[in-house]
């Protein structure tokens, strides 16, 4: 009775930090950033799709290219939130909600933007060699708040440990389970179990070997998995082509007013648009987690600005692809079918693919999943560093592996906990760019490029 208390307590106090006052912080900091940089990531925006390509060896100190380290942060950015968490929106808050994640993602741009180039100008160099940086550096280096930094630091250090580590293991089982009709194995033997420890030995293989070895493989599972995704959804969209120019239409409309029931769609206000929208784009791409900056202080960079801006483009690329998931569930017609979350979309695949729909989910939920698990031990691993010393990496790598193992464990109070620790982070991180952001000024006008 404890537990189901504590859990309820920790579920609703989530859900308010993510409700109305977290959407409206973020969305009223990236406005000011906005105004402050002017307009950088529209200004700048064409010269950071341009530099992702012609910086991607790098030049300078650092560990890996910045290429590695955008495949990398992205293999831990786009996950499961793209395929389920743009499904929920619609299901909820209608096609209108597809405009608002566009909107939120340009302001999601701006404050990675910042939390990224914070990051770069104070990273450090561990003793063994590798770099370190995120907002525990800049927390402690510019706002001599040491406290704050290990707060952060442990808040998202348990998150990748406890919680992103189960919760994406359980994701995967549940999905491997449910598409290969895995219940010919013994009663005795937890369901998931076999899974779950195949995915933990999977991780263990790539992430003992440290950055170098996670950014090599994430280097080649992100472009694959983003091509092959790209791929199957440009199929369905020309496949169902006539009806394109109309799901376009109803995405701007509904983003203005109010979508009436249809089928199995309760009906959505413009309010409940903006909200799921809004939210979901945010969760979608991590911007104010400040997580894809701890991998980019890793790259080869010789003017921080640089990193900075693709680091920006990397959240374009992430809303590539969960729009294309909002066009594979709305152009199929699905999104008034009453289902939502992972079914959804698995419905909106099943419509041209037949039963092989479910099979594409699993593979595009595996490979999301399986890159988030690697990006974020790394993310942990950094924030243990931070507190405790180098001599925390392996530790803290073999101790990730077998916890991804407790991922055929159904806890519910662990994805509260994810909530909440994710609320935490945003907002110490967000609130320190925000007392940060002349610095960001004045570090994006030393690192000017033409």
């Amino acid at each position: 009775m404890t537990i189901n208390l504590l859990d309820q307590w920790i579920r609703d106090f989530a859900t308010l930090l993510w409700g109305y006052p977290m959407l409206i912080f973020l969305t009223l900091v990236g406005i000011y950033f906005t105004f402050r940089l002017k307009g950088l990531q529209f200004t700048r925006f064409f010269k950071a799709a341009q530099l992702t390509y012609k910086y991607r060896k790098g030049r300078g100190e650092g560990n890996i290219t910045p290429l590695q380290s955008l495949f990398a942060a992205l293999g831990g950015i786009i996950g499961n939130g793209n395929l389920a968490g743009v499904a929920t929106a619609i299901a909820v808050g209608g096609p209108g909600s597809v405009f608002w994640l566009w909107v939120s993602s340009f302001i999601a741009m701006i404050i990675v933007y910042g939390e990224t180039l914070l990051s770069m100008s104070h990273r450090k160099k561990s003793p063994d060699g590798t770099y370190s940086g995120g907002p525990m550096y800049y927390i402690e280096k510019l706002l001599e708040m040491r406290w704050l930094a290990t707060l952060f630091a442990l808040a998202m250090g348990f998150k990748a440990l406890l919680a992103t580590s189960t919760i994406q293991s359980n994701s995967i089982s549940l999905a491997a389970y449910k598409s290969f009709n895995l219940n010919w194995l013994p009663q005795q033997v937890p369901h998931l179990l076999p899974i779950s420890i195949t995915i933990a030995f999977l991780t263990w293989l790539v992430v003992i070997g440290g950055l170098y070895s996670i950014a090599r493989v994430l280097k080649m599972i992100t472009p694959f998995m983003v091509i092959i995704y790209l791929f199957l959804g440009i199929v369905i969209i020309l496949k169902y082509g006539n009806v394109f120019g109309d799901v376009i239409e109803i995405i701007i409309s509904k983003a203005f007013t109010p979508a009436g029931a249809s089928g199995g769609f309760a009906g959505a206000t413009v309010l409940m648009s903006i909200r799921y929208g809004v939210a979901r784009g945010f969760y979608s791409n991590e911007a104010g987690t400040g997580s894809s900056p701890i991998m980019f202080s890793t790259a080869k960079c010789d003017n921080p600005v640089k990193q900075s801006l693709i680091g920006m483009f990397g959240v374009f690329i992430d809303t590539i692809v969960a729009t294309l998931t909002a066009f594979i569930i709305l152009i199929t017609g699905v999104w008034t079918s009453g289902e939502t979350s992972t079914a959804l979309t698995t419905a909106a695949f099943g419509a041209p693919f037949g039963s092989y729909g479910s099979y594409i989910v699993f593979l595009a939920s595996f490979l999301f999943g399986y890159s988030t698990l690697i990006a974020w031990c790394f993310y942990g691993e950094q924030c243990f560093v931070y507190i405790w010393g180098p001599g925390m990496r392996k530790i803290f790598r073999w101790a990730f592996c077998l916890v991804i193992i407790f991922g055929f464990i159904e806890a519910e109070l662990l994805w509260s906990c994810a909530d909440l620790l994710n609320a935490s982070i945003v907002i110490i991180n967000v609130t320190a760019v925000f007392f940060l952001i002349r610095h960001v000024v004045s570090y994006s006008k030393q690192g000017k490029i033409k």
